[in-house]
């Protein structure tokens, strides 16, 4: 078991931020609930550890966690995440907190053309540290947790800093030390909103007809407001695919809503509210949606297509994911600005000779 320290009042949450003040590197970790078991998404605990000690923060005891927002924007601590694109949306949704300084060990993993991503392998490859998977989809919001649990989440947190140093070294060897660094700077320039699933995003949503959309969208939103008012996650309440065929083939009668098969209990009891929302649609009364998307002209097109085919041929040659070397939404940018302003300097240090790219840039 490894030691940790359990912070659960505000008196404990500010004496151990002002040691944390003082710390060079810290690693962080957070644990959540994200409508898997209740409705919503919040973090339940934050784990940290330098490099001789751990703590473990119990969030839901606290309104706020100011104290700890100060230690994570602190430009003068090195705080070591792994993959930080959850983890900094709903730090940023919930307390309004943007960490500085960051190195996403995710990252480092990516520019080294690792085939192991996640951290529990990466744990097991440089440090024979397994982790427990009976708790990898555990509700953490159940208290008292037990201290079996607490160890598990701080495990990641407690070889996180001896990861970066390994991969640091490797980054060194490869030459792309400077890679890494130029990806911690960017992560300071992005902002990170959280936002929840949309009823467009649903399968199929995009190519529905117009009253198809208008009812969709209407269930949609009932759904949600169901699921917030029994506190569980929507696909408890009713999955896609049930609420998509409810989409194609709306009952006409209330028994049939009242014998639904395979939805929480509380639409069955609310029957009547889903049927009236149905007819309210059939009758015109739903919002359309309209695509706001741009679409790109032929040359465009042709452009994002080679590009595409350029970093597939970068990234057998490098070894690593051509989305690292250019993201799909890099690519856009490139062939609708026709300039490089979007890349990093060692990703238009790549590119920048390719006659494609000549091309494009004219």
């Amino acid at each position: 078991m490894i030691n940790f320290t359990f912070i659960q009042t505000e008196k404990e949450l500010e004496q151990a931020c002002l040691g944390l003040n003082q710390q060079k590197e810290l690693a962080i970790d957070i644990e959540c609930e994200n409508n898997l078991h209740h409705y919503g998404v919040f973090i339940s605990l934050i784990q940290i550890s330098s490099r001789d000690k751990n703590w473990v923060v119990d969030v839901l005891k606290f309104h706020h966690i100011d104290p700890l927002k100060e230690v994570l924007e602190n430009k003068n601590i090195v705080k070591v995440f792994h993959d930080v694109s959850f983890d900094f949306r709903i730090l940023n949704h919930q307390f309004h907190i943007q960490p500085k300084n960051v190195f996403d060990s995710q990252m480092a993993v990516l520019l080294l053309g690792k085939e192991t991503m996640g951290l529990g392998g990466l744990l097991e490859e440089y440090f024979h540290v397994q982790k427990e998977k009976k708790f990898q989809r555990v509700d953490w919001c159940k208290r008292p947790l037990t201290e079996e649990m607490l160890s598990y989440a701080v495990k990641d947190t407690a070889y996180l800093l001896g990861l970066k140093d390994k991969l640091q070294q490797e980054l060194q060897e490869k030459g792309r030390l400077e890679w890494m660094k130029q990806e911690s700077q960017h992560l300071e320039q992005v902002e990170f909103i959280y936002q929840d699933q949309q009823y467009i995003d649903l399968s199929g949503a995009k190519k529905m007809l117009p009253k198809e959309l208008a009812l969709l969208h209407a269930l949609f939103e009932m759904r949600e407001k169901t699921a917030e008012k029994v506190d569980r996650p929507n696909f408890m309440v009713m999955r896609n695919e049930i609420l998509l065929e409810l989409v194609r083939n709306p009952p006409q009668e209330l028994n049939t809503w009242r014998n639904l098969r395979g939805v929480h209990p509380i639409v069955k009891r609310e029957a009547l509210s889903w049927l009236k929302t149905v007819e309210k649609i059939k009758a015109g009364l739903g919002e359309i949606y309209t695509s706001q998307a741009k679409k790109l002209n032929p040359k465009q097109f042709a452009w994002k297509e080679e590009l595409m085919d350029l970093r597939k041929f970068l990234g057998e040659k490098l070894k690593i994911r051509g989305h690292v070397i250019i993201s799909n939404d890099q690519i856009i940018e490139i062939v609708v600005s026709q300039s490089l302003d979007c890349l990093r300097s060692w990703q238009k240090e790549l590119v920048k000779e390719e006659k494609l790219i000549k091309e494009i840039l004219k």
